[in-house]
């Protein structure tokens, strides 16, 4: 086990943190199921998208939204798929954007991203990062509190990522060989700090 210090812009950071929270939260909430259990009323569900949706809109905005291709008549033209995506209208664009996940580690610089214009509903631009060298499900790794307990300071959130080795999120010389690793944003007497744990 290893542990590798890095600060960065901590707002870019959690940014991505909260993303790949919400997909989290999405999919737990779901039970694995695309909208709730099957023993869940309507009712139930709604409820449980609605403080996803309101989670979602006070991070990226009063217009963004979360749901699946077979939910949103746009994207399901382009997407046959169950995967989460944030829609997110910016100016004369309408944004669809899934962040990769891998069981619970989120993989970082991985993405989906279709922009469509707002008035025709025209695709503009589709960009898909995709590695194709990593595993269908997680390795073996550490305990999320074993890697907290590794850093000195109060945590604030603690994600385990998939990290690309020329990624700018997470500035490391050199980049980490192993993945995934727990990045754990911490505060201490010099500010906000990311602690890299292998």
């Amino acid at each position: 086990m290893k542990k590798t210090g890095s600060k960065t812009l901590f707002i870019g950071l959690a940014a991505i943190a909260i993303s790949a929270m919400i997909v989290g939260i999405s999919v737990s909430a779901s039970g694995g199921e695309l909208f709730g259990k099957q023993e869940a009323s309507d009712e139930q569900s709604t409820n449980r998208f609605m403080t996803i949706d309101e989670t979602l809109r006070k991070i990226y905005g009063d217009n963004a939204t979360l749901g699946t291709p077979s939910k949103d008549e746009l994207l399901g033209k382009y997407e046959k798929c169950d995967r989460w995506f944030i829609k997110k209208g910016i100016g004369n664009t309408i944004v669809y954007r899934h962040q990769r996940m891998i069981d619970n580690a989120t993989v970082a610089g991985d993405y989906i991203n279709y922009q469509f214009d707002k008035d025709t509903k025209e695709l503009k631009k589709k960009i898909i990062h995709w590695r194709d060298d990593l595993p269908e499900h997680l390795p073996p790794v550490i305990p999320k509190e074993e890697a907290e307990s590794l850093v000195r300071g109060e945590v604030q959130f603690t994600t385990l990522y998939f990290i690309l080795p020329d990624t700018p999120v997470f500035p490391i010389e050199p980049a980490p060989e192993e993945n995934p690793c727990w990045a754990v944003s911490y505060a201490d007497d010099k500010g906000y700090n990311i602690d890299v744990i292998i």
